[in-house]
């Protein structure tokens, strides 16, 4: 009997962005965080910290 399931592989798409994702620099994901929480704050799902310092 198989027990695989369809969830047990990735599709060729999902494969493709996880070795483009594993691939980047490190620089490249910290610039993709600090877009992702750029946008999460404009759009008011993320709101800043009250305890962040002042520069």
């Amino acid at each position: 009997m198989n027990s695989e399931t369809k969830f047990d592989k990735l599709t060729a798409d999902e494969e493709a962005h996880l070795r483009l994702w594993a691939s980047a620099t490190p620089a490249q994901r910290l610039a993709w965080l600090e877009e992702a929480q750029r946008i999460a704050y404009q759009s008011g799902a993320l709101q800043q910290s009250r305890n962040k310092t002042r520069e």
